[in-house]
């Protein structure tokens, strides 16, 4: 199979995508230590101020990876794109039980100067799980933070907190904070699998990896 080394990463999603490491795996720790469970020990009566900074940092750096991510990678992970998504998830999981092989669709054109398939297609739900998630924790943690600010969302989850068995709105807010918490975590761990196996890694710190060359078409 022949394959060409190529820019795969540029210096700025690179830094940004490490940055949002650092300050998720922080947000995480502090987040913990709130919670009553391990996480950094810092000054008790600075533990909230510090996550709460953290996650205005966190919440940036998202911003500015999420622009990114829109205006120059959209082609890859636009809605249109989900069912052709959903069918290759699909497809892995057959081939994890041994039924099948999944071909990897990535190859770049040397002539053009562009990727003919840039991403794993499942990465096309982990971006917007992503994205919900973070929309999730982000709010909620300012309607906590935040509660007169942002009291349309205690007043919704106070609506739909007897659903939930609860007569308690902020309570609600706090679980769903929680619980969004718990979904970053899942989709990180599928996230971190899938990079490795499917050899992302290194090009996240040097920016290059070396592509499949895209198969030419006879022209008919």
């Amino acid at each position: 199979m022949k394959k060409v080394e190529v820019q795969r990463h540029s210096i700025f999603m690179r830094v940004c995508h490490w940055s949002i490491v650092i300050t998720g795996i922080l947000l995480a720790l502090t987040g913990m230590q709130l919670g009553g469970l391990y996480g950094i020990q810092i000054v008790p009566e600075q533990a909230l101020a510090t996550h709460v900074l953290i996650g205005f940092v966190f919440g940036a750096l998202w911003g500015l990876f999420a622009y990114y991510i829109l205006t120059k990678e959209w082609k890859w992970i636009s809605l249109s794109r989900i069912p052709y998504s959903l069918k290759f998830f699909w497809a892995e999981t057959k081939a994890w039980f041994g039924e099948g092989h999944v071909e990897d669709p990535r190859a770049y054109d040397p002539e053009k100067g562009e990727y003919i398939e840039k991403i794993i297609p499942t990465q096309v739900m982990v971006w917007w799980g992503y994205a919900l998630v973070a929309l999730l924790t982000g709010l909620t943690g300012l309607a906590m933070y935040y509660p007169k600010t942002f009291w349309p969302i205690i007043a919704i989850c106070q609506a739909l907190a007897p659903i939930f068995g609860t007569e308690n709105g902020f309570a609600l807010v706090r679980a769903l904070h929680l619980f969004g918490m718990y979904l970053f975590a899942v989709i990180l761990i599928m996230h971190v699998y899938a990079v490795i196996i499917f050899g992302v890694l290194p090009s996240m710190v040097s920016g290059k990896r070396e592509e499949k060359v895209a198969e030419k078409t006879e022209a008919k």
